[in-house]
């Protein structure tokens, strides 16, 4: 196992992670698939918004000792607290801890399991930039992404490539258990390309990302919108 390298990959058990894990093996890459339910793609069960020491020990004991190439960071936690200080203290906490501290502490927590040239792909969203009513912590959470971006950019200077894909609406289980049919549609025809984004193109765009253009990624914000950004709110 020492000669291999590993992919991990949070949110594996359905939508963007699940198809990066699927066409990653497809491909012949050995991945790491992280998520708090089972799926096709999870490997290690782990409850990213109170991720621990042991969580930590965990993924290292299932590497064995193997190099890590990449960390994919497709987790992600959209939800609105109720208005009560338990309720906004709990889910404050749970948003940012999938969405932001996780995966600042796999950075921190797992150096020691790079790859000597490693690089990491953190999947934010419009939201950072532009967002919709009682998405505030979701949309601060994706901010915060690029603030990390900015930090660990200098931290692992020439050790480490990390870069975001800011993404535009996308046919995952976050938007389509949210929104019905005629919904869908209508925010089809608002935006300028007339489509919302598949995971599989974008896993795609990440596996090819991540394996020949790290290099020149490093510090970069890429924007795959379809356009959304480019609208003005008047008609």
């Amino acid at each position: 196992m020492l000669d291999k390298e590993y992919y991990i990959v949070t949110g594996s058990s359905s939508g963007l992670g699940e198809n990066v894990v699927s066409n990653m093996k497809t491909l012949g890459f050995n991945t790491v698939g992280i998520d708090i339910v089972d799926g096709e793609g999870t490997d290690i069960k782990i409850d990213l918004s109170t991720l621990s020491k042991d969580n930590i020990d965990e993924i290292k004991q299932y590497l064995g000792g193997a190099k890590i190439k990449s960390i994919i960071h497709c987790a992600a936690l959209q939800r609105s607290p109720n208005n009560n200080f338990e309720s906004l203290s709990e889910t404050f906490d749970e948003v940012f801890g999938v969405n932001i501290k996780s995966i600042y502490l796999f950075i921190k927590m797992l150096e020691d399991s790079f790859h000597a040239f490693s690089c990491v792909c953190l999947i934010s969203s419009v939201h950072a930039e532009a967002t919709s009513e009682n998405d505030t912590l979701y949309a601060s959470s994706k901010a915060a992404l690029k603030g990390m971006l900015s930090g660990i950019t200098l931290e692992k200077k020439d050790k480490m490539s990390i870069f975001e894909l800011v993404l535009g609406a996308m046919n995952s289980p976050m938007l389509l258990n949210n929104i019905d049919k005629e919904e869908l549609e209508e925010l089809k025809n608002e935006l300028p390309s007339k489509k919302i984004l598949t995971t599989d193109e974008v896993a795609n765009l990440i596996i090819d990302l991540v394996n020949n253009h790290a290099s020149i990624l490093h510090g970069s914000s890429i924007v795959i919108d379809n356009g959304v950004l480019s609208k003005l709110p008047t008609k």
